[in-house]
């Protein structure tokens, strides 16, 4: 079988329509949002026009969303000192803001994505009151208008596949201290990547900080029929998960970190999330919601 090698238009043209899955994931979240299935009171500042999604997918939008903040919220409680977080392939998340607006303690937030994306996200930052005055009336903006620099907030536009050679350095000098408590957190990110370029991130945390945390979130089971029909329709957006045939189901994605130098490694579905993050009482109330959305 003989396999075509990606040109750097190819490459240009997938990395387009990576960046749209940004439009994706904002406007599911505020369907949730409008719906009652999450509380996020800034996501509406990143999406003007509200789209309905089905309740199946507000649903999924809530457990995901629900299933991360546990997790997140878990690692800020435990008590050894500063935590820092770095987001990786932000987009127009809105964690940080939830986080400081509720008074969760950090040292430091950083968020790493594409220019296009942080430039749009910077100029909504810029003209929002609300956005700006949590993120402090000392920050900074740079890079071409791509970049926010402060307190407790950093956004940096750059490749992921230059995460050791460009995105380290610019990454400690706005403050990222390789002796803190680190929670690195990828959504849907690491699996657009070829598994060369994300196991380097992979390996480089595992080798170089002594208390780091990776939450992923990402898609498996591609040959079952749900996964060959999701591939399917992700191919016709010219979308490719280049990295989840090397990492297909919960048993390799454990091994994938435990064999690149880390201690500890659990991997769950989004059933086993529900069960375990998501309170019974709350179970009854998601479906009332299904049923009405």
């Amino acid at each position: 079988m003989a396999f075509r090698t990606l040109t750097d238009e190819d490459l240009s043209i997938q990395d387009n329509a990576i960046r749209g899955t940004n439009e994706d994931a904002i406007t599911s979240k505020l369907s949730a949002v409008n719906a009652g299935y999450i509380q996020d009171e800034y996501v509406k500042y990143f999406h003007k026009r509200p789209v309905k999604r089905s309740p199946l997918i507000n649903r999924g939008s809530y457990v995901r969303n629900k299933g991360l903040d546990t997790l997140i919220i878990k690692f800020l409680e435990i008590e050894d000192g500063r935590k820092q977080i770095i987001s990786l392939g932000a987009g127009f998340d809105t964690r940080y803001f939830n986080l400081k607006s509720s008074l969760r303690k950090f040292y430091k937030y950083f968020e790493i994505d594409f220019p296009e994306i942080t430039a749009k996200k910077v100029a909504i930052i810029r003209k929002n009151k609300t956005l700006s005055e949590i993120i402090g009336d000392d920050a900074r903006i740079g890079r071409g208008d791509t970049e926010i620099y402060g307190s407790d907030y950093c956004l940096l536009s750059g490749d992921l596949r230059d995460f050791i050679e460009d995105l380290i350095p610019r990454l400690e000098s706005n403050g990222f201290d390789r002796s803190l408590s680190t929670l690195f957190l990828s959504e849907c990110v690491m699996i657009y990547m070829d598994p060369t370029n994300s196991n380097k991130i992979v390996e480089w945390i595992g080798a170089n900080l002594n208390m780091a945390m990776f939450i992923v979130y990402e898609q498996i089971l591609p040959n079952d029929a749900f996964g060959s029909v999701m591939l399917q329709n992700l191919k016709y957006r010219n979308i490719e998960l280049r990295g989840i045939h090397a990492y297909p189901d919960l048993e390799s994605q454990k091994d994938r970190y435990l064999s690149r130098g880390w201690t500890h490694a659990e991997a769950v579905d989004m059933n086993e999330i529900y069960d375990l993050y998501i309170d019974p009482k709350e179970h009854a109330r998601y479906l009332i919601y299904c049923l009405l959305g």
